[in-house]
């Protein structure tokens, strides 16, 4: 049996498939056998006779060479490409409205140019990530963690900051999600133990992200869809625990406490919580402080209401309304007041394309690892797609956020392509990684192998 394996998998010229592929057809030889015996053959006799079904080796091997190897991802890389293009673009233009700084034409042209290359390099990045086996997130999650905590931490220590932050912090911290998927791979079948860990790490990875970007919308943005990832992980039996006792668990923790202590905080009067209320009544009633908190609502409100069908509205630019350079919320509204409201739609329904195609990777997935990842991935451009559409609908409370292809400056552009470079290099290995192959290699040890296809 030994010998026939091996002549299929010499047919496999993906050399990360051959382990895989090896053990399901032992798996299935040995299955065969067992049926055989049950009829009376002796044991070698019914593993001759299994191996004999399966065919010539050459031709099965050939043929499973076909189904095991590397895919490309044609369709995402060049919805990615155009879209990003696109933005770029529409950043130009859009800027050259609304600044009047940028009729220096030097500062035009600089801010353009940088974007450029900021875009170059995240393309690299994209399709580094996507060459990358990312199952090195499962075996090396925890070290990547801290390498990146220790690499925030020093960023906020020694960075510059604009209007209080650090604007490159403001969208790296949504890079802990995919990490978050890999210690919840880590920590499979340990019990409740291991979800108490699990929500330890949320909890930590909240703070981190919150003092990092100094920005409450991004920690508790990365505190939700975490929760949801844990969620997810015990809906699919990860932890080896009666479900329903730990979804009691993980709400009670995550989700009941947590809105009892913000609702208990919101109505003290202590200052800045007495601030966030006084936000959250001018976003629900806007005119009773027209000049005041509840002034960009109701510009967002008059800019809509003036848009046109196709072409400019002429309601643009704004005044009195500053934001962290690369966190304008408000790109959608102004390409809707600079081009039309066919525009704005023809924006939504990119958003939708892009969301559909990831959640359909998300759903392919029969490794747990992959799945998880591209989870983690899927919900960060759910949140940012769904969110940037409400706040510029008027139907969200205005904060700074980026929005996917839209939004400029190195944080933005290069979480967006370490992202996609997941996303991309999970489909590409979705025909062979499989669990076992997820983690077979040692803890310790890195493998880096040149692929023959």
């Amino acid at each position: 049996m030994e010998e026939y394996i091996r002549k299929i998998t010499e047919q496999i010229r993906c050399v990360r498939a051959r382990e895989s592929v090896a053990k399901e057809l032992s798996d299935h030889i040995l299955d065969q056998a067992a049926a055989y015996e049950e009829q009376g053959e002796a044991h070698e006799a019914a593993v001759g006779k299994a191996v004999h079904e399966m065919g010539d080796p050459v031709e099965v091997g050939v043929a499973l060479d076909r189904i095991h190897r590397p895919q490309m991802d044609v369709k995402l890389i060049v919805m990615v490409l155009v879209f990003s293009i696109g933005g770029l673009f529409l950043q130009l233009i859009i800027s050259s409205y609304s600044s009047s700084a940028l009729n220096d034409s030097r500062v035009f042209l600089s801010q353009f140019g940088r974007q450029s290359l900021i875009l170059l390099v995240s393309f690299g990045v994209m399709a580094g990530m996507y060459f990358l086996d990312y199952s090195f997130i499962g075996r090396y999650a925890m070290m990547i963690y801290w390498g990146m905590s220790v690499l925030f931490l020093l960023l906020k220590i020694n960075g510059r900051e604009t209007n209080g932050r650090i604007p490159l912090l403001l969208m790296l911290v949504y890079l802990y999600l995919p990490v978050y998927a890999g210690i919840l791979y880590q920590l499979r079948g340990k019990g409740y133990r291991a979800i108490l860990q699990a929500v330890g790490m949320l909890l930590l990875t909240a703070v981190i992200s919150y003092y990092c970007s100094g920005l409450l919308h991004a920690a508790l943005a990365v505190y939700g869809m975490q929760t949801v990832l844990l969620i997810l992980a015990i809906h699919k039996g990860w932890f080896q625990v009666k479900q329903k006792e730990a979804f009691v668990i993980v709400l009670a923790i995550l989700v009941i406490l947590p809105l009892a202590m913000g609702l208990f905080s919101l109505v003290t009067d202590f200052g800045e919580n007495q601030f966030r209320m006084h936000r959250i009544h001018a976003w629900l009633h806007p005119e009773e402080s027209p000049y005041e908190a509840g002034y960009t609502y109701l510009w967002i409100r008059d800019m809509l209401a003036q848009a046109k069908w196709i072409g400019a509205s002429g309601a643009f630019p704004y005044e009195g309304i500053v934001w962290t350079p690369g966190l304008d919320p408000f790109i959608l509204l102004e390409i809707i007041c600079s081009f039309g409201i066919l525009a704005g739609l023809l924006v939504i329904f990119s958003f939708a394309i892009v969301l559909v195609h990831a959640f359909s990777i998300v759903r392919r997935q029969k490794n747990q690892l992959g799945f998880m990842i591209a989870a983690a991935c899927f919900v960060v451009f759910l949140d940012n797609c769904v969110e940037g559409i409400l706040i510029n609908s008027g139907y969200y409370p205005v904060t700074s956020l980026q929005v996917p292809f839209l939004s400029y400056g190195a944080g933005a552009t290069i979480t967006y392509a370490v992202l996609v470079g997941l996303l991309l290099s999970i489909h590409r290995n979705e025909k062979i990684l499989t669990d076992n192959a997820s983690m077979s290699h040692p803890a310790w040890r890195l493998c880096v192998r040149l692929e023959k296809r």
